[in-house]
């Protein structure tokens, strides 16, 4: 039960640093705006180890590593697709 939810919470701090990191990306296209560069990446990174910090707790920390860096890459990689795919389903709307 304890590893359900030390898994939760990592997934969630991984997901937030992902997110976190690409809306501070000046060409996101989520937001009209990016975020502030240097805030947005600082907590993304900060989000990122605490994600890693919590697999740790139940994983090897080498495997906890890899894990956090296969979920926050496969993120980024699914962010930028679907902005991608909402930006032209807006554009056909109007």
């Amino acid at each position: 039960m304890v590893a359900t939810l030390v898994h939760g919470l990592a997934l969630a701090t991984t997901t937030a640093g992902a997110v976190c990191i690409y809306l501070a990306a000046p060409r996101q296209q989520w937001l009209p705006r990016p975020l502030s560069a240097r805030p947005g990446r600082i907590a993304g990174a900060v989000a990122l180890v605490a994600g890693w910090l919590s697999w740790s707790v139940v994983l090897h920390p080498v495997t906890a590593l890899f894990t956090s860096l296969t979920v926050s890459m496969a993120l980024l990689t699914a962010l930028t697709f679907a902005a991608v795919a909402h930006t032209s389903a807006s554009a056909r709307k109007g």
